[in-house]
Parts: C-alpha cells; structure tokens; sequence
C-alpha cells in the first residue's frame, strides 16, 4: 500500500529536527517537503535581487512553494510513490491535502508534535530566530497552537494511523496517544491541559 506521511503540530516542537527520526525504518531516506524551509530558501534567492520589495518578495515566495508542493504531491499520486511532508492543519484547506491522497488509496499516517503550552511554543520561536532560523509572528504561532489541534480533533478521521507526542523537553518526545486502524493501542495516563479541552474525540 501507497503511504502518506505527515508531520505537524505547535510551531517550536521540533518538528523539521525530528522528521526523519519518526519516519518507520524502511522509509528513512523518503524525502521529507518542508515548506517553511523552501520558503526561506525562496526569499533569499529573490529578495532582494529579483525583488526590491519585502512584502512582494513574500508573497511571491509564498506562490513559489505552494507551485512546488502541489507539483510534488500531483508527482507522488501519479506515479505511486510515497510522500511525506511537513506543514500546519489549522484551518479547513490543508486537509483537502490529505483528502486528495485518501482518495487515492494512500494509507495515512500523522506524527503530532505539541509542547506543554502556548508560552513555550512562542518562547521556542523566539530561541530559534536568535540562531538564525525562521520568524514566526505571535498571532500565526497562537493560530497554529490552537488550530492544529481544533482541526485534528474534527478531521481525525481522515487518519490511518495517528502519534500525538509532547516534545516539551527538546528531543526528548513523550508519547501521550498511539492510534491505528480505528483502535487506541496507547494513552499516557496524564496528559496535558491542552489534549483534555482541544481534543475529545480522540478518546
């Protein structure tokens, strides 16, 4: 079987540093999309060479990353591939995603990555952009926190097999929730505050 693998959750989490790590043995070396990572790697080459503007190079960016990954994702479907990438499901549209590759037989499987609150996933931004990696606006890391969860509690569904993992401790994930196949093989005993309100249905 054709399989989907997916990463998400809080931004901070560790999710590009871990990518490879929760893919299962025999897909290590399946290339994983990163699209925050091919966004800054867009902005760079056109800003400010090819673009003078800072808000027209983003979003020329941004057009350059959805053109790559929807070319990707067309590429994998025909041709029968396996697919992972990573990405935030905290709206509606980027489930259709996974619609699309459900419809075509894929089997599919989410790696969830939280930390223990909003504060920390902020805090971790923050951290991070002092190293040089991306910036990440207060209101889109709230939006991510919060959504992620409100649309994997709605959409879980769509889901083969589902791993929710708390990553507050950097590289140390704690597993809270194990599901595949419509059955829970495992649930920690304490879980954090955000797993009891946001996520009901996965019990």
């Amino acid at each position: 079987m054709k399989n989907l693998f997916v990463i998400t959750g809080a931004n901070g989490a560790g999710k590009s540093t871990l990518s490879h790590y929760l893919l299962p043995t025999q897909w290590k070396s399946l290339s994983v999309f990163d699209g925050d990572k091919f966004f800054v790697e867009a902005l760079k080459n056109i800003f400010p060479s090819q673009i003078k503007s800072p808000k027209y190079a983003r979003e020329e960016a941004f057009k350059r990353t959805i053109t790559e990954f929807e070319s990707l994702v067309s590429e994998a479907i025909h041709k029968h591939k396996d697919f992972a990438y990573e990405g935030h499901f905290s709206s509606d549209v980027p489930w259709d995603t996974i619609k699309k590759f459900k419809n075509e037989g894929y089997r599919v499987t989410m790696f969830f990555l939280m930390v223990e609150n909003l504060s920390l996933s902020q805090k971790r931004v923050v951290e991070r952009v002092k190293t040089g990696g991306h910036y990440v606006t207060p209101q889109e890391v709230e939006k991510n926190f919060i959504g992620n969860l409100i649309f994997l509690n709605q959409y879980h569904y769509l889901l083969d097999e589902l791993i929710v993992a708390d990553n507050s401790y950097i590289n140390q994930p704690s597993l809270l929730l194990h599901h595949s196949d419509k059955e829970i093989l495992y649930i920690a005993s304490q879980r954090p505050q955000w797993f009891e309100v946001y996520l009901p249905n996965l019990l």
